[in-house]
């Protein structure tokens, strides 16, 4: 994982938060997401995942865009 506003949260922390959000498991998560910024709405994040990021973990995240980004709420 690379750039995060949520850099006051442990990674470990940070990781299970967005699983849960998303659907995947932590090092799924750890694995695969590259960026969670937030969403300019201050209500939500956006998540980025690679660009290497397999089919199959890309189909557990309902919602997901062809851009492999997907907008989630507040993850507190």
């Amino acid at each position: 994982m690379k750039s995060y506003p949520l850099d006051d949260i442990h990674p470990e922390h940070r990781n299970r938060q967005v699983a849960v959000a998303i659907g995947l498991a932590p090092d799924e998560v750890e694995l695969w997401v590259t960026a969670i910024e937030e969403d300019g709405s201050g209500m939500g994040y956006i998540v980025h995942f690679s660009k290497s990021t397999p089919t199959e973990v890309l189909a557990k995240v309902q919602g997901l865009g062809e851009d492999r980004t997907i907008n989630i709420g507040p993850i507190d």
